[in-house]
């Protein structure tokens, strides 16, 4: 919509105050608009009267309230182009009201609740330069996401994106990135059989497809254990998650997808949470989250997070303690610029159970208590992490803004283990696995940077986006591992029905001396990557947007590995220079609610830690990505809806030759370039306020995967990854306030249901049949400042296995029933 002339702006402006000053209740009437639609505003600073005055007349929309509630309030006025929604949040930012749509779609205001720290309308804003604390605490949705780069809705993005926001994890007490990860719709999580996690999408590894704030990292790519680390979720407001090839993000990747963590940041309003939570197996939890203006003038904003949780575990000897401590400032420069500072310590101290369980020769389940664990009681795994962040947001003007931003984080791991490994003959109640023990001492730097340039212009009389940016990204580890096998040094096994913990713990000079894999000197890794990348978002007629991305990287890894047992150094070396991985995307809007869109998009993955007979490194993973959906925004972006076909291709995937051998490789075997692997199917979602008071997020998706081609052309047939991606996964959850204004009493209840999976290991199939898992949550507001609530997981203590692995090792049980007690007060 074109402004209006002055003249009529002005006198608009002066009806609207004269009219809510003099009745007892104020309507500001104008042309009715879309509120989703994006409108320049120019309106100074001034009387909240005269402010929402100015921006009825210039939105076009009906605008009714209580004279007495804007009396005496002022407003910073309105800059740049927004939405209706999102006009409305930054002029009552900190006015202690909220507007409301209206059934005929006019809108009210009424006062936000007393423990409400954030409008209803639910979303973080962004108005050019500064990120308002507006967290998305009371919505399972959120109006706009950055994990493309810009800030644009859900229905904007070419691609499936799903939000896991604070009020999702908070009501699930979700506090580590795993469980994050394992309530996300369309996301799989496996156990590593040495500690940690494996993520996966669409049957495809999630490695190092890191973001904070937008800044790439490495994290998680060469960590040796899995691709999640001790991170917990405290510090951050929401996890974006992005399912598909991600290398317009970051250059080199996977055709899975990419993971953008927005952190918590300083505070316009003073707020502090206190939250106390305690559940089954001693699992106790306790976390202080405070902020606000630190000067009169707000300028300067503070926000610290402390957070402790101890727990024991359903399997016997575990047990794990994490520590947190976040403080973040914002600083305005100026009207128009923002400094943000961030700094995070995270210390994990665990004593977890490694390799899973075994299983009888023939693949089926020993059946054996779930608290079975073939460790030892001398097991640990202490981890500390140490980030820093920083970035600069600056608006150039209404509708230029440049944003700078870059992070540091180091991590420090020891683990020493024991585990066991070796199947049971069929029928028999006693087994004698195996034991062997590793000893692992691993550093990790990683490093970030990203530059980008946001601008909207106006050609051909519509209304275009470019994006243009760089970023860059270093990761350097040291990983001394050293592993031995106590069957032969010791001549103790491990029986599966009746483990025992108390096994001989060997002195370091054991390992160095007698390790048959790794060595006394550290494998020593550098990655290096930079790329620049360009983004233009063409309005070709009205309902017509054209997504044109390009990215173009610059790639470097060193790799120096030593092997003791056959003294045998190996040094990789690759680069890649000037890859181009494009973009390419159409939506069209069929009306206010419905778009529909298709996207392609590239990836490349280096793989040169993978060695071929002839020595040398394999050729970098190729791919694309190909999605063809639909996509809904109802209630002005409180309910989101999405639909969508995806096919994902990969070729050149490593594959292992078992029958060579090479002694710099992790684990013995050689390496061919010459699988490809197909995955498809389809993906529905629902996110936010289906109707009033009920939130909900839910997800199904269907996969379907396999090898085109493969080493062993006899199994080419084959279903790849079938432990990873169920082809039916189904997630959902809701919420719902159960006596509305009065905000007492609250109900949430929720799902995980998936198909049977499989694991094939050789000749012998091991299978996982289909489970479904239920859940609870009732909550109760005891005053204005506190709430209780309960949560219950798996209910009806279904016996199931989260991970499938061989016959010989990693198998692990799912959690029983388990409750969980959350005390909190906001003031």
């Amino acid at each position: 919509m074109l402004p209006r002339s002055p003249r009529v702006f002005s006198a608009s402006l002066l009806a609207s105050a004269i009219t809510a000053t003099l009745l007892p209740s104020a309507v500001v009437h104008a042309e009715p608009v879309a509120s989703v639609q994006r409108s320049a505003y120019a309106i100074p600073a001034g009387s909240l009267t005269s402010v929402l005055g100015a921006f009825a007349a210039n939105a076009g929309v009906n605008l009714s309230y209580d004279a007495p509630l804007t009396q005496g309030k002022t407003s910073p006025g309105l800059q740049g182009q927004y939405g209706v929604l999102d006009g409305l949040s930054r002029i009552l930012a900190g006015s202690g009201l909220q507007a409301v749509t209206q059934a005929d779609g006019s809108f009210s205001l009424r006062p936000l609740p007393k423990d409400s720290t954030a409008l209803e309308l639910g979303a973080t804003t962004v108005d050019g330069t500064r990120l308002l604390a507006a967290e998305s605490t009371d919505s399972y949705t959120v109006r706009s996401v950055s994990i493309g780069k810009g800030q644009h809705s859900l229905r904007e993005t070419p691609q499936s994106v799903t939000v896991m926001t604070r009020k999702m994890m908070d009501e699930q007490n979700l506090n580590t990135l795993e469980q994050v990860m394992e309530k996300t719709p369309g996301i799989t999580v496996h156990d590593s059989p040495m500690g940690g996690k494996y993520f996966y999408s669409r049957g495809f590894m999630i490695a190092g497809q890191y973001q904070y704030d937008g800044v790439p990292l490495d994290v998680g790519g060469n960590y040796v254990q899995a691709n999640s680390f001790a991170s917990d979720m405290a510090y951050y407001d929401r996890v974006e998650i992005l399912r598909g090839a991600a290398g317009m993000l970051k250059g080199a990747g996977s055709s899975a997808g990419g993971v953008n963590f927005i952190r918590k940041r300083g505070q316009d309003k003073a707020k502090t949470s206190v939250t106390l939570s305690a559940g089954t197996w001693d699992n106790y939890r306790a976390q202080v989250d405070t902020g606000g203006p630190l000067n009169e003038s707000g300028t300067v904003r503070g926000r610290a997070v402390v957070a402790q949780q101890d727990r024991k575990y359903f399997y016997d000897i575990g047990e794990r303690e994490d520590q947190v401590v976040y403080g973040a400032l914002d600083i305005d420069l100026n009207s128009d610029t923002t400094l943000g500072l961030g700094v995070a310590y995270e210390k994990l101290d665990a004593k977890p159970c490694w390799q899973g369980l075994p299983r009888y020769s023939d693949g089926s389940d020993l059946k054996v208590s779930r608290s079975t664990c073939l460790g030892a009681s001398w097991n640990h795994w202490d981890s500390e992490r140490t980030s820093l962040f920083a970035d600069l947001s600056h608006r150039i003007n209404e509708d230029w803004a440049l944003k700078v931003a870059s992070m540091y984080t180091h991590n420090d791991q020891n683990m020493q283990y024991a585990m066991a490994e070796g199947n049971v003959p069929v029928g028999s109640t006693q087994g004698a696995s195996r034991v062997y023990s590793g000893l692992f001492d691993y550093d990790q730097d990683d490093y970030g940077f990203d530059a980008n340039l946001d601008g909207h212009f106006r050609a051909w009389g519509l209304e275009h986006e470019i994006i243009v940016g760089a970023n860059a990204s270093r990761s350097k580890s040291s990983d001394r591992y050293e592993l031995i096998n106590l069957t032969s040094l010791y001549g103790v096994t491990q029986n599966p029905f009746n483990p025992n913990p108390h096994l001989p713990k060997p002195g370091d000079d054991v390992y160095a001396s007698q390790s048959y894999r790794g060595g006394p000197l550290p494998v020593e890794n550098d990655t290096r990557q930079f790329g620049s990348y360009a983004t233009l978002r063409l309005k070709l007629a009205e309902p017509l947007t054209a997504v044109l991305g390009g990215r173009v990287s610059w790639y470097r890894n060193s790799n120096d590995a030593y092997t003791q047992a056959w003294d045998y150094w190996q040094r990789n070396r690759s680069q890649e220079n000037g890859q181009v991985t494009p973009f390419a995307a159409l939506i069209y809007d069929l009306d206010e609610t419905w778009s529909v869109y298709a996207s392609y998009a590239d990836i490349f993955q280096p793989q040169s830690t993978y060695t071929k007979v002839d020595g040398s490194a394999l050729q970098p993973k190729t791919g694309a990505s190909y999605e063809l959906g639909v996509k809904a925004e109802w209630y002005e972006g409180r309910l989101n809806g999405a639909f969508n076909l995806f096919r994902n291709t990969e070729e050149h995937r490593a594959e292992a030759d078992y029958d060579t051998v090479c002694g710099g490789s992790s684990d013995g075997f050689c390496y061919s370039d010459s699988g490809k692997v197909r995955a498809q199917g389809f993906e529905a979602e629902l996110s936010g306020e289906l109707f009033e008071r009920l939130q909900v997020l839910a997800g199904y998706t269907y996969t379907q995967i396999e090898y085109l081609k493969r080493i062993d052309e006899t199994r080419q047939d084959a279903t790849f990854s079938a432990s990873y991606a169920p082809k039916h996964l189904l997630r959902a959850w809701a919420d719902y306030d159960l006596d509305g204004a009065l905000q007492r009493w609250s109900v949430g209840a929720g799902v995980t249901a998936q198909s049977q999976n499989h694991y094939q290991d050789r000749g012998t199939k091991v299978v996982q049949p289909g489970y479904a898992l239920w859940s609870a949550r009732v909550a109760y507001k005891l005053d204005d400042n506190w709430s209780l609530a309960l949560n219950g997981n798996n209910l009806f203590d279904k016996h199931y296995y989260s991970s499938i692995g061989a016959v010989n090792w990693g198998n692990f049980y799912g959690e029983p029933r388990n409750l969980m007690v959350t005390l909190k007060g906001d003031f």
